[in-house]
């Protein structure tokens, strides 16, 4: 059977994918996908073999594994003025090699502004960078050994209009973006459109690790073991994103998706579970900290993915009171089971404002 050059690589990477998931059923779930032969798909591993992209690994379920190769520095902050474009084309840049143009336009992008934060953010004394790649995909982490940026931005709201904030409020705010503690010199955006390009975005600060990215759903874990190896390793903050070699995604594409040419940064996306990091979302309290600054954006998209249940207090909060309070604020309710939207149509009493659009 002979395969075009996009079927090959097609095939190519589906198999680069199982062997990077650590699936012991690559050979198999190939010929399925690809109704071709166990001979076939033997041919494709030799290939990836003898190209250097993979090794063969013994005692494993998975009998591959990817070859990745690692570049560590580290940057002192107390040796005068850095810039991170400078640092990006000298630490990341060069190892970005096997990446298509694509891939390298978004590596720029979100390695500058993750690099700035913690030039211009952290407080620390120090940056860690950390570049591995691979035949698939590239991973950059960025750590420093600064305040942490839940603490930095509890500090920054605490002197803003928050009271008593808490690091529940800090991880909404930073969900829905357009947050700084410099909104003279910064405009808030770099880690919520960082975390809309990468594949995969964690962010990990003391016992908080904040799972989010666009292949990956969001997730956020507390961890005592996290916090005790942050003290260890005096890491206070570390971003670490992925993102395929061969990526289709194009960064305009996704600044548009959220940003207007004349009104900037103008829609936001919050999922709703993820950001009642307390419980499920049944209180009022929980409302409120999803309420607060939503009059920044034009449009609010509210994801109640993987949510069963929905209090009447928590949307009376949102869709009654806001919506009625806030009639220039887009309210899109998507990904809900039947139950959640009917308690949204409950408190309407039947019926629903103008500015909540559901679906």
């Amino acid at each position: 059977m002979s395969f075009t050059e996009k079927k090959r690589e097609e095939i190519k990477k589906y198999i680069l994918r199982k062997i990077a998931r650590r699936d012991g059923a690559v050979l198999e779930k190939t010929m399925d996908s690809f109704g071709i032969s166990i001979t076939t798909v033997k041919r494709y591993l030799k290939e990836a073999l003898d190209s250097g992209m993979i090794e063969c690994v013994a005692g494993e379920e998975c009998p591959y594994r990817l070859i990745q190769r690692e570049y560590r520095a580290t940057v002192s902050l107390e040796e005068g003025e850095l810039e991170e474009d400078v640092l990006f084309q000298q630490y990341i840049a060069p190892y970005l090699t096997g990446c298509n143009e694509k891939a390298r336009v978004i590596w720029q992008y979100c390695g500058a502004e993750i690099l700035n934060n913690a030039i211009e953010h952290s407080r620390g004394t120090r940056i860690g960078i950390v570049v591995q790649c691979n035949a698939l995909n590239t991973t950059v982490v960025i750590s420093d050994d600064g305040a942490g940026v839940f603490s930095t931005l509890m500090e920054y709201m605490a002197g803003n209009g928050w009271e008593n904030p808490r690091v529940e409020d800090a991880l909404v705010e930073l969900y829905k973006g357009k947050i700084t503690c410099d909104s003279r010199n910064h405009s808030g955006e770099g880690i919520f459109f960082s975390s809309k390009m990468m594949d995969s975005f964690v962010l990990w600060s003391d016992s908080l690790i904040l799972k989010w990215g666009c292949q990956e759903e969001p997730e956020v874990l507390r961890s005592h073991l996290a916090a005790y190896a942050a003290r260890i390793w005096k890491e206070r903050t570390m971003v670490m994103m992925t993102l395929e070699n061969e990526t289709g995604r194009e960064a305009g594409k996704v600044f548009d998706t959220y940003a207007d040419v004349d009104e900037g940064f103008m829609r936001t996306q919050i999922p709703v579970k993820e950001a009642c990091i307390t419980g499920e979302p049944v209180a009022r309290s929980q409302a409120r900290r999803i309420c607060h600054r939503l009059e920044e954006f034009r449009e609010v998209i509210l994801d109640f993915s993987d949510v069963s249940m929905m209090g009447q207090g928590f949307a009376d909060e949102i869709f009654r009171v806001y919506a009625t309070e806030h009639p220039q604020v887009l309210l899109r309710p998507v990904n809900m089971l039947p139950q959640v939207e009917r308690m949204i149509r409950h408190v309407g009493r039947g019926k629903t404002a103008e500015n909540i659009v559901v679906g």
